[in-house]
């Protein structure tokens, strides 16, 4: 009985297994599941859009003795309809402004993980458990950039329409002024409902 059970049982799962398509894509490829959310190359058509048009208003360029402008990236506010995650947008902005900047920038982290790790590493320097010393202080931001992904969503039967708009603004910490602010815009259909992930 044993054995016959242990040969259905293998049976089973070869048929799930056999059903499975598991392929890698180029991902710069257009999405073959689709929907009525963002897809992989508006992720990227944002990132390198507002690096670029970020560097070219030069509102992050040094200041006239030489210092480099420094910021963080806030997670974005999803208030679409489109499940995505925060920091994917602003990991990839982040990515593309520094490829645009290099070193004339400074990049502060400000993810939640990365304070715990620098609030423990100098612990450890006043404890004299690791080698080094706190003679540095923690660097401080000129600005911030934040941001909103936004979706204006139809039903008609089984049509489905969504306009989203993804909305960036860079902060001056000091003033509170908007010196940046920029959108995407994206507009789709689809008769199908699919949730994307």
């Amino acid at each position: 009985m044993f054995r016959i059970v242990t040969i259905g049982l293998f049976a089973l799962l070869a048929a799930a297994c056999a059903g499975t398509r598991d392929t890698r894509v180029d991902p710069d490829a257009p999405d073959t599941v689709t929907g009525t959310g963002l897809q992989s190359q508006d992720i990227d058509t944002i990132a390198s859009r507002m690096a670029a048009d970020i560097k070219a208003t030069g509102v992050l360029a040094p200041s006239r003795d030489g210092t480099p402008a420094s910021f963080y990236i806030a997670p974005l506010v999803n208030e679409s309809s489109d499940t995505i995650n925060g920091s994917l947008i602003p990991t990839r902005i982040r990515t593309e402004v520094y490829r645009a900047f290099g070193r004339q920038v400074r990049i502060i982290d400000r993810a939640p993980e990365a304070n715990d790790r620098v609030d423990a590493e100098r612990r450890m320097k006043d404890l004299g458990q690791v080698s080094g010393s706190n003679d540095r202080k923690v660097s401080g931001s000129d600005f911030v950039l934040k941001g909103r992904i936004q979706s204006r969503d139809r039903q008609a039967g089984k049509l489905r329409s969504s306009f989203i708009v993804v909305t960036l603004e860079l902060t001056d910490l000091v003033t509170g002024d908007l010196v940046w602010t920029n959108d995407y815009q994206m507009k789709t259909e689809s008769e199908k409902s699919v949730i994307n992930r």
